[in-house]
């Protein structure tokens, strides 16, 4: 575990010579400092450093520095305050032939995803989801985990239209969306405030500026892009660049969709 106070007295006393990057694991910049530290840049450098490392909170400076630790303990904490509630066991009627329903088959990249979730491997797991999605696109808990991990990546607009689709599709855990960690960082953005104050929900669009007529050569076509037909497109576009679909068949199926 990097200590942040540590890391800021090592970069205001010996900054010029890269030693708080040394102690960060950060070997790379730590011999950029002590190359160029006959232009007292690096000294310049450090000392703003000291100030970030010894200003920020401790869970900032975990998460970019201890990442590991940080969401090991997070998934600890979470694990001390789940409730197993463990339902009794009812023996089935006493009958002469049981007629057994085949459980449903798991989606294997749902399961794959959620088994990278666990182990950190953020990438991964967003690119399973994805692929889950492309096979169900109407998984709320798979768009509520793409909303977490977009959020842990800072983009808010892809967060906030995971969460929404997730909302759609029947994913209203509103004390997951407010106490998990991972959508901290969308907690914070002034867009996610105006998507609650809207009932979470995506608030309207401002009006598009007014149209020119068409001219008889360009006849009028008004087309609506719902948000089932963008996600429908998204993944034809998807397949055609796994490899999928070819060039035709996309704009073939495209022309389809939109026709629909």
């Amino acid at each position: 575990m990097k200590d942040k106070t540590t890391a800021g007295i090592l970069a205001l006393i010996f900054g010029g010579l890269g030693v708080h990057r040394f102690y960060l694991g950060q070997v790379g910049r730590g011999l950029l400092y002590l190359f160029f530290i006959w232009t007292f840049i690096p000294t310049i450098i450090s000392m703003i450093d000291g100030i970030i490392f010894l200003t920020q909170s401790e869970d900032k400076f975990d998460r970019k520095y201890n990442p590991a630790e940080y969401y090991a303990s997070l998934q600890r904490q979470q694990a001390q305050q789940q409730v197993i509630y463990v339902a009794p066991v009812v023996p089935p009627p006493a009958t002469k032939h049981v007629v057994r329903t085949p459980e449903p088959k798991l989606d294997p990249f749902r399961v794959s995803g959620d088994r990278k979730y666990q182990q950190y491997d953020f990438d991964g797991a967003m690119e399973d989801y994805r692929k889950s999605l492309n096979v169900d696109p109407r998984q709320g808990e798979v768009h509520y985990k793409l909303a977490a991990l977009h959020s842990i990546h800072e983009d808010t607009a892809a967060a906030l239209r995971h969460l929404s689709l997730a909302l759609e599709h029947g994913f209203y855990d509103f004390d997951a969306i407010e106490q998990n960690d991972h959508l901290a960082y969308l907690r914070s953005t002034p867009e996610f405030h105006a998507f609650k104050s809207n009932g979470y929900r995506m608030p309207p669009v401002a009006s598009a500026p007014p149209v020119t007529p068409p001219t008889e050569e360009q006849p009028a076509e008004t087309l609506e892009l719902s948000d089932d037909l963008i996600t429908r497109i998204e993944r034809l576009a998807r397949l055609k660049d796994d490899g999928i679909l070819t060039e035709e068949s996309f704009e073939r199926e495209k022309v389809k969709i939109l026709r629909s």
